[in-house]
């Protein structure tokens, strides 16, 4: 049975490759239709695409009442993302360039973003006033990267905003194919995705884990997937400010628009105990975010060196936290 049961996630696993193909294939042929150029449209479409499968875990876990799981889940995404996301996909694809907006302002708007949740949750509540809050920061946050990563504004000033001109682009017959690509794309990511995160499930229930170390490590890992199998088709393929917009876009949407969602459906209430449980999570959010931060900004890029330490910090994070509910069932 459980031989079966990985035999299928690595199926999964290809599908999801070959979505991801699918949908820079049709990413490349909008961004040219729309002049929103690849970093501007893959941060904010893409992002919230692959996020989609953190949004349905979180939604029906929010509906169930399961605060820690959507926590674990959204917590264990972002780390995830930082380290063994963009760590692998810098050493499986080369290095990553960084420059620009993105290493001056864009990365720590990302890391903010991050934060942000955990201030909230101090008083032991994550309430729906927060919701709003982090749902109000999150489109301001769209509407900021938008403004500074649309190209030749001034010259095409007759389509308008860049939502204008995408929705332009996608109804004109040369757009067609891509969207349709896309669609078909996102269909099969989505499909695998939670998949992958039902049979993920049921092989850390079997092991009697907790709640929250399950959405840490394991439904995290499942719906991270996507954001890992664009990394590296994005960087071997020589599309770079792909990889480096979903990242930091996954984050945010991650942070602010799906948890802000899950607490509109219902507040996240944290035990007695606070956020003590997520204390060693938290850390390693931080650490990860100020090490990919000093390593871009030394030499403007990411080497595969630098990832594969990003890679072993998520490891040792995973070891230390197993440890710690060895000790303290």
């Amino acid at each position: 049975m459980i031989t079966t049961q990985i035999l299928l996630l690595v199926v999964l696993c290809l599908v999801l490759i070959y979505s991801t193909s699918l949908i820079i294939r049709s990413l490349k042929s909008l961004a040219r239709a729309s002049h929103l150029g690849a970093y501007g449209l893959t941060a904010f479409v893409l992002a919230i695409s692959t996020s989609l499968p953190e949004l349905v875990v979180s939604v029906v876990a929010s509906l169930e009442g399961k605060t820690s799981l959507i926590l674990g889940n959204i917590i264990g995404s972002n780390i995830a993302d930082l380290s063994l996301v963009i760590g692998g996909a810098a050493v499986l694809g080369g290095s990553l360039k960084v420059s620009g907006i993105v290493l001056k302002r864009d990365i720590y708007l990302t890391g903010a973003a991050g934060l942000l949740p955990i201030f909230l949750l101090a008083d032991g509540t994550l309430s729906q006033a927060d919701g709003v809050v982090l749902l109000v920061i999150y489109f301001m946050l769209v509407t900021t990267f938008l403004r500074s990563h649309q190209h030749s504004l001034a010259a095409h000033a007759l389509f308008g905003s860049p939502v204008k001109r995408l929705l332009i682009s996608i109804t004109n017959h040369n757009g067609h194919n891509g969207v349709w690509r896309f669609v078909l794309g996102i269909g099969l990511l989505l499909l695998s995705s939670h998949l992958i995160v039902r049979l993920s499930t049921a092989l850390a229930l079997s092991t009697g884990l907790s709640t929250l170390f399950i959405g840490l490590f394991i439904v995290s890992i499942g719906t991270s997937l996507p954001e890992l199998a664009f990394e590296i088709k994005a960087i071997t393929s020589g599309h770079a400010a792909m990889a480096l917009g979903d990242l930091l876009g996954s984050v945010v949407a991650n942070s602010t628009l799906i948890l802000g969602i899950a607490s509109l459906i219902r507040p996240l209430t944290l035990t007695h105990q606070g956020l003590l449980p997520y204390g060693t999570a938290i850390i390693a959010f931080t650490l990860m975010y100020l090490c990919f931060i000093f390593f871009v900004k030394t030499k403007k890029k990411l080497e595969w060196w630098e990832g594969f330490i990003l890679v072993s910090l998520y490891f040792i994070f995973v070891l230390v936290e197993y440890l710690g509910k060895q000790w303290n069932p």
